[in-house]
């Protein structure tokens, strides 16, 4: 695991409360064995490996600073290994625009050794959550879709709406996972084998 990589706390038993919590790692400390941690509150953690959950869903934000820094975490590094070399240099120059038009510091967080890679912005409290909304938009060109603010604004109202509608009718579901389209279906019961 790398250090600034979005973490999930879980299987706590002395500090059961912090179950659930995210996290940003800050580095391995070799003195305590385990890793460095710093909750959203700002609090610092020393947590076993074990407590640690790796992989975070894309669009999870973990907010630092009373919301001066915000944490993205976008999706798998192999996504970004596998664009060609003009649309990397691409991305990150519309990441060094986004910054300036955003005013702040918005930067591809790509630790050594750690599969999933983030954006994250740093600037006053306002302009992180401006450009926390837009986001989504500058990402969308480069294929790397994530939840973001305004998004999920907009499906609320949607999916209120289908909730009704629910228990009438299952529809089938599609998910696309790393380009992999999967088919959410109901569950089957299976003969149990006698023996």
């Amino acid at each position: 695991m790398a250090g600034m990589s979005g973490v999930r706390l879980r299987g706590l038993q002395a500090a059961a409360h912090l179950n659930g919590h995210l996290a940003v790692c800050k580095g391995f400390d070799e003195e305590k064995g385990r890793w460095l941690v710093q909750l959203e509150n700002g609090e610092e953690k020393a947590i076993k490996n074990d407590n640690i959950l790796q992989v975070l869903e894309p669009g999870t934000c973990i907010s630092l600073k009373n919301g001066e820094v915000l944490h993205i975490t976008i999706g798998r590094v192999s996504v970004l290994n596998q664009m060609e070399d003009e649309v990397r240099e691409a991305l990150l120059s519309d990441m060094d625009q986004f910054s300036m038009t955003h005013e702040l510091r918005a930067e591809l967080n790509c630790p050594d050794g750690w599969p999933q890679f983030s954006v994250v912005l740093t600037g006053g409290a306002k302009e992180v959550a401006a450009a926390h909304k837009a986001l989504p938009a500058v990402l969308k060109e480069y294929g790397l879709e994530i939840p973001g603010p305004s998004a999920a604004a907009a499906a609320a109202p949607a999916e209120a709406e289908e909730g009704k509608d629910e228990k009438e009718e299952k529809a089938e579901e599609t998910v696309e996972v790393e380009g992999l389209v999967m088919k959410s279906m109901e569950r089957r019961e299976r003969p149990s084998r006698k023996r």
